[in-house]
């Protein structure tokens, strides 16, 4: 077994039981709220962090497939749930910021099935559109993602997550050369299907995974004060850093003997 399989095995271990102690996590005993805007807050966390979680397992099920690319990509989005659940920690008025944006969303959504050439729905469905594009955007405003993290101690985040948008996500010719490897030779072309990730790919997309799984955890950890696994998320952090550091201690002796 390579070293490269050898760290990936390691991290689909602890993958595997970091999703195994977060499932018994959310099933204890639910929080107790005071308020209606309490409830909402908090409704809120825990919905985000089901939604990294989901996104996380997901994560580990294409990466034991081999779907490595599949993988970055669905990492993307447990980044994506932890930005907006530290901005929802640093600043609980952001809920109010979290319905605009959804209110212009589904606003901007009305008004393009409005303007279709053919409108598949019924009478009733056109009137109720229209009364809500009638309604106007009443102040709402996109969330800007670039701005969640400015001032906070994980604004690398952000920087990870524009990174997995820009050359695995999204459809650009950053993305798009990992699927077209031309032979500068022949200039004979070859099409990739599923794509495997260089050792750094890799390497970001794991660290910056598992550190916002981990974000996302403390944080609900917060909002449930108490638990019956911290002991096991300790221990878990305490191997996910452990592997973090064999991993760049690796990254950098290739780049080493790259460069000799």
């Amino acid at each position: 077994m390579t070293e490269q399989r050898s760290r990936s095995s390691q991290w689909l271990a602890w993958m595997n039981d970091y999703v195994d102690a977060a499932k018994r996590f959310i099933s204890e005993d639910p929080v107790d709220v005071a308020s209606e805007e309490e409830r909402e807050l908090i409704a809120l966390k825990m919905a985000l962090y089901a939604r990294a979680l989901t996104l996380f397992e997901g994560a580990l099920l294409l990466l034991e497939n081999d779907r490595q690319l599949d993988f970055r990509i669905h990492s993307r989005g447990v980044l994506e749930a932890t930005m907006y659940l530290i901005a929802l920690d640093r600043n609980p008025a952001f809920v109010a910021l979290m319905k605009d944006d959804d209110f212009k969303s589904r606003h901007s959504r009305a008004g393009l099935h409005l303007g279709a050439k053919t409108f598949p729905g019924t009478d009733d469905v056109r009137q109720q559109l229209e009364e809500f594009v009638g309604l106007g955007l009443q102040g709402a405003k996109a969330i800007q993602l670039g701005t969640l993290l400015k001032g906070s101690d994980f604004d690398r985040l952000y920087r990870s997550y524009r990174d997995m948008s820009g050359d695995a996500a999204h459809v650009s010719v950053t993305a798009l050369n990992r699927h077209y490897i031309e032979n500068p030779n022949t200039g004979l072309a070859t099409l990739t299907i599923h794509p495997e990730l260089d050792d750094n790919d890799f390497q970001v997309t794991m660290t910056e995974l598992g550190i916002s799984i981990t974000i996302a955890t403390l944080l609900i950890m917060k909002v449930k004060e108490k638990t019956d696994v911290w002991d096991e998320f300790q221990t878990l952090l305490q191997r996910y850093r452990a592997l973090a550091s064999e991993q760049q201690q690796a990254a950098q002796a290739m780049q080493h003997d790259r460069n000799e």
